[in-house]
C-alpha cells in the first residue's frame, strides 16, 4: 500500500511541473509553479511528519527527534515565503535533507527497512520536477 500511495503521490508533482512548464498561457504556467511549490510545501511537512510521529512511539519522547522532525515544514513555510527560484531550490534541498535523515533513522531503527527504498525514487521524481521548474518554468 505504502508503494501505490508514494506513485500516487509523485502525480501531482508532475502534474504541475506539466503545467508549469507547458501550459498554454503565462497564467497557467504561473498556476503550475503554485501548485508545485504549494504540493512541495505539503509533503515535505507529511515527511517530517512521519519522523515526529515515529518520535512520539518512544518514551521518553527524544526531543531532539521532535525538534529535527519540525526543521521540515519550517523549511517548506521558508520555501513558499522564498517562492520563485530561490524557493524551489530551498525546498528541493528540504527534500534532501530529509531523504538523508530517512536513512539515519532506518539505521538507527527508528524507521522500517523498506523505507529508503520508497523514498529514494520519490525524491528522486521531486527533484526533477522542482528543479525543472526553476530552470525553465515562468518564474
Amino acid at each position: 500500500m505504502a508503494l501505490i500511495l508514494g506513485i500516487a503521490s509523485a502525480i501531482p508533482f508532475a502534474a504541475a511541473t506539466a503545467g508549469a512548464l507547458f501550459g498554454h498561457s503565462p497564467a497557467l504556467r504561473l498556476y503550475g509553479y503554485v501548485a508545485l511549490i504549494s504540493y512541495g510545501a505539503c509533503v515535505l511537512s507529511f515527511l517530517g511528519a512521519v519522523h515526529a510521529g515515529a518520535a512520539l512511539r518512544e518514551t521518553p519522547v527524544p526531543a531532539a527527534r521532535l525538534a529535527t522532525a519540525a526543521a521540515a515544514p519550517l523549511l517548506a513555510w521558508l520555501a513558499l515565503a522564498l517562492g520563485e527560484g530561490n524557493g524551489l531550490l530551498l525546498m528541493a534541498a528540504g527534500f534532501l535533507a530529509v531523504l538523508a535523515y530517512d536513512i539515519v533513522a532506518t539505521r538507527r531503527g527508528w524507521l522500517p527497512a523498506w523505507y529508503p527504498r520508497l523514498r529514494w525514487p520519490l525524491t528522486g521524481v521531486t527533484l526533477v520536477c522542482l528543479l525543472a521548474v526553476r530552470q525553465l518554468g515562468p518564474v
